[in-house]
């Protein structure tokens, strides 16, 4: 067995073997350990102490033989160095911990990969300092309890990076802190499935370069992209995001995207969906103070959706987010079908109860003077519809001084300011329980029981609905007849533009 004193082996590290000599194992059947490689004279694994060991070469572990992480081990890499791991025989998830980190302060290794394997593989309860964990396993990985910190790229621009199309992968319960570029992505010609949730996410990718913290790419068959109850904690820098997903090479395909109840600020943006073919459900999210971006024309969006395909558009369901202190709240841009609520009928297809509410947001279109960017609530900018196509946005609370349809409108880019683009239907408004209640009316409203009102001083061909506190539409007429519901309790009549709350 090799032994060195680790001050004499960090001395010497520099003039090691070069991260181009690799040692294989010989593929035989046989789980090794570090310490029944440090026995073998040219595996370039050398044991420091009881349970640290220095690697100077790379490693190649093939597919019939297998590598085992012990618990509270050290494992000291050299430059450039990288382990790889060809078959499923694999235990990289000690029982309490174990830690990937370079052999001395400077030295920038390369990590872990995992590649061509037929069974799942998981990595847990390890701490990688600089190194990074690359995944090309088709049957997938799944890393939990894990901690990556100061990630520095050579084994590729992510901390966790996807390169080869895979199904059942998730990353849960792990810490990420000050990745030099993304914390987690795949390549754009990638299908690997992945659950994300429960991560930490501060301060990442700190070359403040055009790299959002999550930069995912849909899977299509291969499972979809759920990325839910993740903390974001961004770096108030300008240029990275929070989460993308992207179609870039527009792959064919039924995307599912689920981006759900995470929690994200101080990045350049907070949500973007870029491509095609994509169905996309933004849910419960908080997007915090996206307002970084120090030209507003180049972003600095809370949800941004932008797809180019008349025939296989990109679909977006939004409900139940808020979005505070962003240049925009959300844009909607090409031929993205968006839907941000469409409450009238709780049994249809494409039925949203909406709920989202946008306060803050706004861009006076260039940077102000002396400001650190654009960001100006007093230019407001809570919806651009940047589409020809109608956009649906019931039951949400908007940024103004109530949900009167003046004071939403002076919110929301859309036909009315450019007749190039799509209507965004408004109303009703959020409120109370998702309905708007506007001015006092000027027509009297007269409840005879059961259910049954009538509604006076206005034309007989006035528009009536009459919708529940949950928003579900209950009536749908005019104002010349008696109008009889089955609801009993609260509701909301709107005749014409006008709402006012009754007791049924």
């Amino acid at each position: 067995m090799k032994k060195s004193i680790l001050f004499l082996y960090l001395g010497s590290s520099l003039t090691a073997l070069s991260a181009n000599d690799v040692y294989q194992t010989p593929n035989t059947g046989t789980v090794y350990s570090f310490a029944d490689l440090a026995k073998i004279e040219d595996s370039g694994v050398t044991q420091l102490d009881d349970n640290t060991f220095s690697l100077s070469k790379d490693i190649d572990i093939l597919d019939q033989d297998g590598l085992v992480l012990d618990n509270n081990a050290t494992l000291r890499m050299g430059a450039d160095i990288l382990v790889r791991m060809y078959g499923g025989n694999n235990n990289f998830a000690p029982a309490d911990t174990a830690t990937i980190m370079p052999t001395e302060e400077g030295i920038k290794p390369k990590g872990i990969h995992f590649l061509d394997t037929s069974v799942p593989q998981t990595v847990k309860h390890v701490r990688f300092e600089g190194a990074g964990l690359r995944l090309g396993a088709p049957a997938g990985v799944t890393v939990e309890s894990c901690s990556f910190i100061e990630h520095n790229t050579h084994i590729g621009n992510y901390a966790i990076g996807f390169v080869a199309s895979s199904i059942n992968n998730a990353v849960r319960n792990c810490y990420f802190y000050r990745t030099h570029l993304s914390a987690i992505g795949a390549g754009s010609n990638l299908a690997a499935g992945v659950v994300i949730e429960d991560n930490v996410f501060e301060d990442c990718s700190t070359d403040n370069r055009n790299y959002p913290v999550i930069n995912e790419t849909p899977a299509a068959d291969n499972g979809a992209i759920i990325i839910r109850r993740n903390t974001i904690y961004g770096g108030k820098r300008t240029l990275p995001g929070a989460i993308s997903v992207s179609n870039m090479l527009s792959m064919i395909g039924n995307h599912r995207i689920e981006i759900e109840d995470n929690y994200m600020d101080n990045s350049r943006y907070g949500i973007n969906i870029l491509g095609n073919y994509m169905n996309v459900k933004i849910k419960g999210n908080e997007i915090i103070n996206c307002h970084y971006e120090t030209n507003a024309m180049n972003g600095g969006s809370g949800i941004t959706v932008n797809s180019t395909s008349d025939s296989n558009p990109t679909s977006v369901y939004v409900e139940g987010n808020t979005i505070d202190g962003c240049l925009w709240g959300a844009t909607i841009i090409g031929k993205t079908r968006a839907n941000f609520g469409n409450n009238a009928d709780a049994s249809s297809s494409d039925y949203n109860p909406g709920g989202n509410v946008f306060a803050n947001n706004g861009n006076c279109g260039k940077t102000p003077a002396g400001a650190e960017n654009a960001w100006d609530p007093a230019i407001p900018y809570d919806l651009y519809n940047n589409t020809a196509l109608t956009i649906y946005a019931q039951g949400n609370t908007w940024g103004g001084a109530d949900q009167s349809a003046e004071e939403i409108e002076k919110r929301i880019y859309h036909k009315a300011d450019n007749s190039a683009l799509g209507e965004v239907v408004y109303l009703p408004a959020g409120g109370v329980a998702g309905i708007n209640e506007i001015e006092t009316p000027d027509f009297s409203i007269s409840v005879s029981g059961a259910g049954r009102f009538s509604v006076n001083g206005v034309d007989a061909t006035t528009p009536v609905v009459v919708y529940d506190l949950s928003g579900i539409r209950l009536f749908n007429g005019t104002a010349g007849q008696e109008i009889t519901t089955s609801h009993r309790g609260a509701a909301i009549v709107v005749v014409g533009g006008t709402s006012v709350r009754i007791l049924l």
